[in-house]
């Protein structure tokens, strides 16, 4: 069983766009065609049972809309999150409809949305989070789209799991891209979950291994950043680990499974 915590794919309107932004990015080229299909192909590539997508809004009055895409096409294989944004007008009403949809949590993006985690505007969404139970998952660290020092960063992120310790935080690329020397110092050991996505290659194996057992095995997801990156690459590439498989398990789908709550077996 494998469960990628962290994918995205994009509506037939949207797909050219954001494949292009991405490819023209020296280095960089997509692993898919950026569609569910493409999504559910790659996924049977590389053995993985269970994808999570994670939809965001640029803008404020586009959040509801596609929350309400996400409950539509919220269906196995592929899972959707919710959506929020620090200017809509109501965050109360915008979680307490993300969790009637049935949508486990939200993602937010703090480069492309413009924000810091300490705003006042941004802590009525936290809020609303830990009442209604959802989690938050957030981009962290740099972009490739975005020149640094980015408004996502481990010290930021340190502290607003300190000011909400109730809240359910999912920490992408394993804390914060290219930051990884502050992720060591500020979030290894903190209880927030960190994904893999978008970090082979980039940080030392062995590295990894040693902070991934300093922070808790069990606060771990496996995660690619699909179409950003190759699913079936990085199954090996977690795989390969010198990880025990009770370790691996965790990693790849019995921590996923618990935190969105799926009645799921291992294969």
């Amino acid at each position: 069983m494998i469960i990628d915590f962290h994918t995205h794919y994009y509506p037939d309107a949207l797909v050219a766009r954001a494949l292009e932004e991405f490819n023209s990015v020296d280095g960089f080229q997509a692993a898919t065609d950026g569609t569910r299909a493409g999504l559910e192909l790659s996924m049977q590539h590389a053995g993985i049972d269970i994808s999570l997508a994670l939809p965001l809004a640029w803008h404020a009055e586009k959040v509801d809309g596609i929350n309400r895409w996400a409950a539509l096409h919220n269906q196995h294989p592929v899972y959707l999150l919710g959506t929020a944004h620090p200017d809509v007008d109501d965050p109360e009403q915008v979680i307490r409809k993300v969790a009637e949809y049935g949508l486990k949590g939200i993602k937010l993006h703090p480069e492309f949305q413009d924000f810091t985690f300490d705003e006042p505007r941004v802590e009525k969404i936290i809020s609303a989070c830990i009442k209604h139970n959802i989690f938050i998952l957030t981009h962290a660290g740099c972009d490739i789209k975005f020149p640094p020092p980015p408004n996502s960063d481990p010290v930021r992120l340190a502290q607003l799991h300190h000011r909400f310790p109730e809240l359910k935080l999912v920490v992408a690329h394993f804390g914060s891209w290219g930051m990884w020397d502050e992720v060591e110092q500020h979030l290894i050991g903190l209880p927030v979950y960190l994904d893999l996505a978008f970090i082979a290659g980039y940080v030392d194996d062995k590295k990894l291994v040693e902070m991934i057992r300093r922070h808790g095995v069990e606060r771990v997801l496996f995660a690619t950043d699909s179409p950003w990156r190759d699913q079936a690459e990085y199954v090996k590439f977690v795989r390969n680990l010198p990880l025990s498989q009770t370790e691996k398990e965790l990693i790849f789908w019995r921590n996923a499974a618990e935190l969105l709550d799926l009645c799921v077996t291992e294969k």
